[in-house]
């Protein structure tokens, strides 16, 4: 049974995303690409070392020089002979702003014999040996393995190869920027969430203080965006790699798919189960007749009013109005109602009499 069970992924009629590296005929090999990639694809073996051509002769003195200005570090050298030491860098030092992982060569003396088998696979001629050469055919040769299923096309190998040896296709194209507004608060002593979920490991703390990215190292795969808490990276995708869909059952799916990921928008399937109802026809309603008006009601509606008018605008007439309940505040007007016609009464009265005398 578990024979007839098989990886999906491998299958020809899925698409995948095409990430990859690859050394030209310019490669050497050297091992800068094998230390700084992110995820243990490179390997990189020769076919000889110092030991193949004997144990380390006796007595014999000469002299060994390293021209630091030539030499790149590339390690050749200590991958044949022991009497080579390359020095790594601190962990503070290393990062993707420099990504040459060594600081330094070393010799030991005390196990070189001056054969001078080093002088030769020098890419550099950056090594000198003054002593007794070593008679001996040296034909090294290497080897250099790239795993396609580990490898991500973050390009870190191309970008440390000395030689141009290694080209690069990264499975999306497009551009990582940082939101000024919100990377005042950025803290990556602190948070490190761009760091921590970084498959290429391109992130690094700038003159600032604040996390910034090494664009060419990236490979927009948009997880820092997702993990910032402050929503201060975007990352913009205009392009994806992939291998070809075929026409299959689910082909038009595949490429949508593909096609969200540079958009961000994803076609959601109607999940509700809700069904929806037929769209009613109205009729138009009719338009609202205008009531018809009898000038003598109104008139006489009018002259009724009239007496509230002045009443209505005073000050405690609308605290009553506001604060008292209708039937309380309509017994309480009319009384006021009353009291103010009372007055003119007696005003009117008043005058009579005065110009009656």
């Amino acid at each position: 049974m578990t024979d007839k069970i098989k990886d999906f992924r491998k299958l020809e009629q899925y698409p995948k995303l095409v990430a990859e590296a690859e050394a030209n005929e310019k490669c050497l090999p050297c091992i800068l690409c094998e230390p700084v990639c992110p995820t243990g694809a490179i390997k990189v073996t020769f076919n000889k070392t110092r030991e193949d051509f004997g144990p380390l002769r006796k007595g014999i003195e000469g002299k060994i020089t390293i021209d630091k200005e030539k030499c790149n570090l590339c390690g050749r050298c200590a991958r044949f002979c022991p009497a080579f030491l390359l020095v790594e860098k601190g962990e503070k030092e290393k990062g993707p702003k420099d990504l040459v992982p060594y600081e330094q060569l070393l010799v030991d003396e005390e196990l070189c014999d001056y054969c001078g088998l080093c002088v030769p696979l020098c890419p550099e001629e950056a090594i000198k040996v003054e002593g007794e050469p070593l008679a001996a055919d040296l034909k090294f040769e290497g080897k250099i393995e790239i795993d396609k299923d580990l490898c991500i096309g973050c390009g870190r190998c191309a970008l440390v190869c000395p030689y141009e040896a290694i080209a690069v296709k990264k499975p999306f194209e497009g551009e990582i920027k940082l939101i000024e507004k919100n990377l005042v608060k950025c803290d990556p002593q602190g948070c490190q969430a761009c760091f921590n979920v970084c498959p290429a490991k391109c992130w690094y703390v700038d003159e600032r203080g604040k996390a910034a990215p090494v664009k060419e190292q990236c490979i927009f795969c948009g997880a820092c965006a997702l993990a910032c808490p402050l929503s201060a990276i975007e990352v913009q995708r205009s392009g994806v790699r992939t291998t070809e869909v075929k026409e299959t059952p689910w082909a038009e799916e595949w490429k949508e798919a593909i096609s969200a990921i540079k958009t961000g928008e994803r076609k959601l399937p109607d999940v509700s189960k809700a069904l929806a109802p037929p769209a009613i026809e109205r009729p138009p309603l009719p338009a609202p007749e205008k009531p018809k008006i009898n000038p003598e009601l109104l008139k006489r509606v009018d002259e009724a009013l009239r007496p509230l008018g002045p009443l209505l605008k005073k000050p405690k007439v609308r605290k009553i109005l506001e604060s008292e309940a209708p039937g309380k505040a309509s017994e309480k007007i009319v009384e006021r109602l009353r009291k103010e016609e009372a007055k003119k009464e007696e005003a009117q009265k008043a005058a009579a009499l005065a110009e009656a005398k």
